[in-house]
C-alpha cells in the first residue's frame, strides 16, 4: 500500500502524536509498505533521516501555540500530493494539513483515517479557561463530530476515548487501536550511566515523570506528592524529563514546596540518553487525567519500571488489572499511599517490576502497526 500519514505537529516537536506518527510510519515501512509523512517545516528542523520520506510544508509561527507551526498548502502542494496516487490517507490531527489532506484525499479517491489523539473537550478547560464550559464543550464536540464524520474510519487509542467519541454521535466505524512501544529501543538500557552522568549514586531512589510540562499534564499534583514523600526517604529524587509552557511555575513551586534541590528537571531527552533515563528510575509517576493513551507509562514498563498513575482515559486500558503498577483516584492522599506502599514493601515492588515486562508484550508497536494494517485493507476491500 502507500500510505500518507499527515499532522500538523511532527519532530523537532516533541508530543505524543509526534511519537507515535513516528512510530507508525517506521513499522508500515519495515512491512514493506511505502510511507510519506507530510508535516509542518520547523527552522531548527534537521534532516529526516528516516526509513520513510518526510515532505516538509511551509509554515508559520503560532503566537498563541509557539512551540507548533501552522502549515499551509496551495495549488503547488495540492497537485504533488493528489499526483501520489495513495490509497490510505493516515491524519493525526484535524487542523490544518489534516483539514487540507481530507479534501485532497477526497480528489484522489484515497480512503481516509484519522487517529482521534486528543481529548479536546478536557483540553479546553485549560486553554479556553474565560469561555462559558457549556459553549466550550458544545465547540469541541461539534468540531470533533464534523472532522471525524468526514473521514472513512476514526483510530482511537484506548476504549475509554472510543466512548467519548462515540457520544458524539459520530457515525463513521471507530476502532481501538493504541500506539505500541518499539520494544527493541530498550535493548542494552544502562541505568548505571544514567546515574553516573546525573550524579545519583545506586543507593538513591529516582522517581520519574517523562512528557510535556503544561497544567493538563497535572504535574503540580505530583509535585505536592513528592513534597510529602520527600521527608520519609532522604535518599529520594524527582527527576522530570520534559520541557513546556508550565516549566517556570513547575520551578516555582518545587522551591516553595521546599523540594527544589531534589526535583530536578532535565528538559527534552532522547535517544539512549533517555531509555538510559527510564532504566535508572525505581519508579514512574502518572497524574494526568486528559491522556488519551499514556505512551509513557508503557515505555516505563518497557524498560522494567513499575508505576503509580491516576486511572483516567488511556491508563485503565493499561493498568485493568493493576499488573505493572498502582491506578489510583485523581487524589492526593490515595496517590501518596501508593507511591508510599511502593518504596516500603520490597515484596509488592518486586512483584509488579517482575509484571512489567507481560504488559507490554501486548502492546508493542509492531503488533499495533499490523492491526492498523488491517483495517486499512478492510477499507481497500482487500479483506
Amino acid at each position: 500500500m502507500k500510505i500518507a500519514i499527515v499532522t500538523d505537529t511532527y519532530f523537532p516537536r516533541i508530543n505524543g502524536v509526534s511519537v507515535s506518527t513516528r512510530i507508525f510510519a517506521r513499522e508500515f515501512s519495515r512491512q514493506g509498505h511505502v510511507v510519506h509523512v507530510h508535516a509542518p517545516a520547523f527552522p531548527e528542523a534537521g534532516k529526516d533521516d528516516e526509513l520513510f520520506k518526510v515532505i516538509r510544508y511551509p509554515s508559520l509561527y503560532l503566537a498563541f501555540d509557539p512551540e507548533d507551526r501552522m502549515a499551509y498548502g496551495f495549488r503547488k502542494q495540492a497537485k504533488a500530493f493528489i499526483a501520489q496516487n495513495y490509497d490510505i490517507v493516515h491524519t493525526q490531527t484535524p487542523f490544518f494539513l489534516g483539514q487540507l489532506a481530507v479534501k485532497w484525499a477526497r480528489k484522489s479517491g484515497a480512503k481516509v483515517v484519522h487517529t482521534y489523539h486528543t481529548f479536546y473537550r478536557a483540553y479546553t478547560e485549560y486553554y479556553f479557561w474565560y469561555l462559558p464550559r457549556r459553549l466550550k464543550t458544545y465547540g469541541a464536540e461539534w468540531f470533533s463530530k464534523r472532522y471525524c464524520n468526514s473521514c472513512d474510519l476514526v483510530i482511537v487509542p484506548s476504549s475509554q476515548m472510543a466512548r467519548e467519541v462515540f457520544s458524539y454521535r459520530v457515525k463513521t466505524p471507530i476502532a481501538i487501536i493504541p500506539t505500541g512501544v518499539a520494544l527493541s529501543q530498550f535493548d542494552g538500557k544502562n541505568e548505571s550511566k544514567f546515574r553516573k552522568k546525573m550524579g545519583f549514586s545506586a543507593a538513591e531512589k529516582i522517581l520519574l515523570y517523562v512528557g510535556r510540562l503544561a497544567d493538563e499534564k497535572n504535574i503540580d499534583f505530583l509535585l505536592q506528592v513528592f513534597a510529602r514523600i520527600e521527608p520519609e526517604f532522604p535518599n529520594v529524587h524527582f527527576v522530570i524529563a520534559g520541557a513546556g509552557p508550565a516549566l517556570a511555575k513547575l520551578k516555582e513551586l518545587a522551591f516553595q514546596l521546599h523540594i527544589g534541590k531534589k526535583t530536578h528537571f532535565l528538559g527534552y531527552i532522547k535517544g539512549n540518553l533517555l531509555r538510559d533515563c527510564y532504566a535508572a528510575a525505581d519508579l514512574f509517576l502518572f497524574a494526568s487525567v486528559t491522556e488519551t493513551q499514556g505512551l509513557t507509562v508503557l515505555e516505563a514498563m518497557a524498560a522494567g519500571v513499575p508505576v503509580v498513575a491516576v486511572g483516567r482515559m488511556g491508563i485503565k486500558d493499561i493498568l485493568e488489572r493493576q499488573a505493572g503498577g498502582i491506578m489510583t483516584e485523581p487524589d492526593e492522599e490515595e496517590f501518596y499511599q501508593a507511591v508510599l506502599k511502593m518504596l516500603k514493601d520490597p515484596d509488592m515492588y518486586r512483584q509488579k517490576k517482575s509484571e512489567t515486562a507481560g504488559v507490554v508484550k501486548g502492546w508493542s508497536s509492531e503488533a499495533m502497526a499490523g492491526r492498523a494494517l488491517k483495517e486499512y485493507e478492510k477499507l481497500l476491500g482487500l479483506r
